[in-house]
């Protein structure tokens, strides 16, 4: 009788922890073309929840593979106790002086220009081509469009140059270029968004529904809009772990730039948020294989401490002096993409109008 008064007692504990045992978690691993609106979506849960419960500090910055806890859902969060990214200056107490190299016409910190603009004369035959179409197309030869990530938002990417606000010191010979696309510089780009990666381009989801048509992606958005002639195209960090789609997403935005007789000028990057450098090094090879023009600011971050990049090691160390008589100008990440950018623009204008 004792044994079974004991079973039953044990049996009754058993039953009992069952039934407050916590459930175990429901967990989610990133694939490719996942972002955390559509996972929350799947689960019931906001995007906040999500980044709550997995410390995610930017939330447009996930990894293929990374296995998110999914909360019950329901669960809310404040939005603002989840950091959203931003574009970080230097730290001061880190930060390292470094004297920049005198004035070169022929280069910038000791890289060769031919190797900053990368375009050789096959190069310019395409631009050339493309700008032939473009016209017929009635694109708009004084005008310039950007797609990318929040490495080249507003401010901090070129729009200074659509002020008073800056001065070129022995780079003077870019004002004309300035002068002939005024507007194009601080234009707020339906195509550059923040946490923007190569498949991004072409989901409707990332468009502006104030701007953008039902369905329309943000490169035909854009080109619609401002009607540029070309195109800078920066992408690739938040592409992390899908070197194959990021090839083809970038091959197919160069065919699909091309085709609306825009000139696509393919950009590297400064950071090595994939851990190596290969997706700077699918840009330069499908630039040379397109013929197309290729903005290498990878090289230049290369002569920085640091490579240029703010301690969140995406951004870039900001100028907000814009006066390229200063020394500093070219020993900060802004700064050397800015003064270069602006030459990239040169650089393909001439091409294709010389």
């Amino acid at each position: 009788m004792l044994c079974v008064l004991l079973l039953a007692l044990a049996y009754d504990a058993k039953a009992q922890d069952i039934a407050t045992a916590t459930p175990a978690p429901v967990t989610y691993t990133v694939q490719r073309g996942d972002m955390l609106y559509r996972i929350g979506q799947r689960y019931g849960v906001t995007v906040a929840a999500l980044a709550a419960a997995n410390g995610i500090v930017n939330v447009n910055r996930i990894k293929v593979g990374q296995v998110l806890t999914i909360p019950a859902a329901g669960t809310t969060v404040e939005a603002a106790s989840v950091q959203q990214p931003t574009l970080p200056d230097a730290d001061p107490s880190t930060a390292v002086e470094v004297a920049a190299a005198p004035y070169d016409p022929n280069s910038i910190n000791g890289v060769p220009m031919s190797s900053i603009l990368v375009m050789p004369p096959q190069t310019i035959a395409t631009v050339r081509m493309i700008y032939g179409v473009g016209q017929a197309f009635k694109r708009n030869p004084h005008a310039f469009s950007k797609l990318g990530d929040s490495t080249i938002e507003n401010p901090y990417f070129l729009a200074r140059f659509d002020t008073p606000d800056y001065n070129l010191g022995d780079y003077s010979y870019l004002q004309p270029t300035i002068d002939a696309f005024k507007g194009s510089f601080g234009r707020d780009s339906v195509a550059v968004r923040r946490g923007l990666h190569s498949w991004s381009v072409y989901d409707p989801m990332w468009t502006d529904t104030s701007q953008c048509k039902t369905g329309e992606t943000i490169l035909l958005c854009e080109i619609r809009l401002n009607n540029p002639m070309m195109l800078i195209i920066k992408l690739g960090s938040n592409d992390v772990g899908v070197p194959d789609q990021f090839e083809a997403n970038i091959r197919h935005l160069v065919v699909d730039t091309t085709m609306q007789g825009v000139i696509p000028v393919l950009s590297t990057k400064a950071d090595r948020h994939e851990g190596s450098n290969q997706n700077n090094d699918i840009i330069r090879r499908l630039a040379a294989e397109y013929n197309v023009p290729l903005w290498d600011f990878d090289l230049l971050a290369g002569t920085l401490p640091g490579r240029g990049l703010a301690p969140d090691d995406v951004h870039l160390t900001t100028f907000y002096a814009h006066d390229w008589r200063q020394a500093v100008a070219l020993t900060r990440g802004y700064g050397l993409m800015n003064l270069t950018g602006l030459m990239a623009v040169d650089a393909v204008w001439r091409a294709a109008t010389g």
